[in-house]
């Protein structure tokens, strides 16, 4: 089990595992896309599975609004025994008694008459994996039949090159996205995140708290391994709106394979999908944003099966994240992980040639001072490397636990004017508000939990 956690949840497995699995998973597979055809007059609704492998999948949603325009809309569904969705983009999802309900987030809920909105995700599966055979859209129901797929999909993950026709789930635009006030200081704030929408949801006392989370800067998590194309244009939407207010992005980079070994977050992209997938993503950056680089991916190196060649995986991403014009800084783990003679060995296997430094704390709970002291001696193992830390929730620093632990608080906003010996900023990597994983009495990792985000606001020195 990890010490940290992460916001983007994917499916839990392991590359060998998957290898071996392989010939069953292909012989078992019967279907690429199917699409429910419209039964009634309201809407259509079609379900294109984009990838499968041992024990998950990729899917895409479109639906066309065959009715009056929509101001909101909520489509349903029945998941199939064994399946789960681990992580979903461009829509809110609540599951309840194996029915999946996803509504619109906000930039997406107008959709005139003929008019088309889509959502993907990602999930897992055991035993088969079957698609839905009805859909309801706001109480109307849409029916339809199965095509067979023309191909049998790989039996590991794969993602499409840049010169493929996959056609990824569009993502908010400038021009669907209405613009966040941006604070005072160099780093964007996003209005697409789930602390944004529930802030603007929220009234009262509880509107103020969250406010505190919605209007600071934080990152932007780029894990959909299954779709390079799709976590290409979620990158140029973010980093392009970001250049567009002026301000500098921050992305997280997480998808090394053996990813979390097999925890909460677990998953990656495949061994010989890696390069490919970092090059794909690299070509959506927009600007010169701060890109923290796998965490995790040393403090675990070793640690578990399906990693490859981590060393160099990370090697060719700083690179060819530099090139695109990212700054970027690999994960080292925080202070009560590794030493810091190991956190530096371990970060001079990979060199900094491209990287520019390292982070630290990425969503751990150590206190800034005792992060900054540690990674000034890691500086000073590495020639005088600066690094960046996450503060997102330490302003009451640990308790010992890693996995949602209450009485925590957010700590300081983030800044690149640090007044701190050897540390470039003062970052909120992980997203406060945004389940650790199912621990503690939380949902899923990445999933918004409003109690502990209040809580965390609650408790801020600020």
């Amino acid at each position: 089990m990890s010490p940290r956690t992460t916001t983007g949840t994917t499916v839990r497995r392991r590359l060998a595992a998957a290898v071996a699995a392989a010939a069953v998973v292909t012989a078992g597979v019967t279907a690429l896309t199917t699409t429910a055809a419209q039964a009634a007059p309201g809407c259509r609704v079609s379900y294109q599975i984009s990838s499968q492998w041992p024990g998950g999948f990729g899917a895409n949603v479109t639906i066309t609004n065959l009715g009056d325009p929509l101001n909101g809309w909520d489509l349903r569904w029945n998941l199939a025994s064994g399946q789960q969705i681990t992580q979903l983009w461009n829509g809110s999802l609540t599951t309840s008694g194996g029915q999946a309900s996803v509504r619109n987030i906000g930039w997406n809920g107008s959709v005139p008459t003929n008019g088309t909105v889509a959502f993907g995700f990602n999930g897992t599966w055991s035993g088969s994996n079957p698609v839905p055979s009805q859909f309801t859209l706001n109480g109307t129901v849409c029916t339809g039949t199965v095509t067979q797929p023309t191909a049998t999909p790989s039996p590991t993950p794969t993602t499409p090159r840049p010169t493929q026709t996959a056609t990824p789930t569009p993502t908010p635009t400038p021009t669907q996205t209405t613009p966040a006030p941006q604070p005072a200081g160099s780093l964007y704030v996003d209005p697409t995140t789930q602390a944004y929408r529930a802030w603007q949801a929220a009234s009262g006392t509880d509107k103020a708290l969250l406010e505190k989370i919605a209007l600071t800067p934080q990152a932007y998590w780029v894990g959909n391994w299954a779709d390079a194309s799709h976590a290409q244009q979620e990158v140029r939407d973010y980093t392009g709106r970001a250049v567009a207010a002026g301000k500098t992005p921050m992305l997280v980079v997480y998808a090394i394979p053996g990813r979390d070994c097999g925890s909460h977050s677990g998953g990656g992209v495949g061994e010989s999908e890696y390069a490919r997938w970092i090059d794909t993503v690299a070509q959506g950056i927009q600007g010169r944003p701060i890109v923290v680089l796998e965490p995790d991916a040393l403090a675990q190196l070793g640690d578990c099966s399906g990693q490859g060649d981590r060393v160099g995986f990370l090697r060719y991403a700083a690179k060819s994240l530099t090139a695109a014009g990212a700054r970027v800084y690999i994960d080292a783990g925080h202070s009560a992980w590794l030493s810091a003679s190991e956190a530096a060995r371990r970060l001079q296997l990979v060199g900094f040639s491209d990287a520019v430094g390292f982070s630290l704390n990425v969503s751990n709970y150590r206190t800034t001072a005792e992060t900054a002291a540690y990674g000034q001696e890691i500086s000073r193992l590495t020639g005088g490397k600066t690094f960046v830390i996450d503060t997102s929730r330490n302003g009451n620093g640990s308790n010992g636990e890693w996995c949602n632990p209450r009485g925590r608080a957010l700590g300081e906003r983030p800044t690149t004017s640090t007044g701190i010996q050897g540390a470039d900023a003062l970052l909120w990597i992980k997203l406060p508000g945004e389940s650790d994983g199912a621990c503690n009495g939380g949902p899923a990792a990445g999933q918004w939990w409003q109690e502990i985000a209040l809580e965390l606001a609650r408790n801020a020195r600020w």
